[in-house]
């Protein structure tokens, strides 16, 4: 998750949605992950909101393992189920997430943990 803050928040923590720098921790999900309130607009956001990965309801070892796979080579979205252990139709969106995802090169480096060409 750290690698993932880092890449996303390059610029400092600013809200995604009015560009305040002023933001807080406001909660912690069941997953772990921080839930953040902009003092200017007062929404909430965590780290993900406004990636690719936002909305996803999927742990964050499951889309690196899926990210490690997709890097690797091109996988099937039947052999990314079983592979993930996941429905085939779950199997079918991370794939095509990712494959819109890993076009970005940092975005690559954050998820996978390496340097591909």
């Amino acid at each position: 998750m750290a690698k993932l803050q880092t890449y996303r928040w390059k610029k400092g923590l600013r809200c995604p949605r009015c560009g305040q720098a002023r933001c807080s921790v406001h909660a912690r999900g069941r997953d772990g992950r921080r839930k953040l309130r902009c003092g200017g607009c007062g929404r909430t956001f965590n780290d993900l909101t406004g990636t690719p990965l936002a909305r996803t309801h999927l742990p964050l070892t499951l889309w690196a393992k899926a990210a490690r796979l997709m890097a690797a080579g091109r996988p099937t979205c039947s052999a990314l189920s079983v592979k993930l252990r996941v429905k085939l139709a779950t199997a079918w969106r991370v794939r095509k997430i990712l494959t819109e995802a890993l076009k970005d090169a940092d975005l690559r480096q954050a998820l996978v943990g390496e340097d591909i060409p």
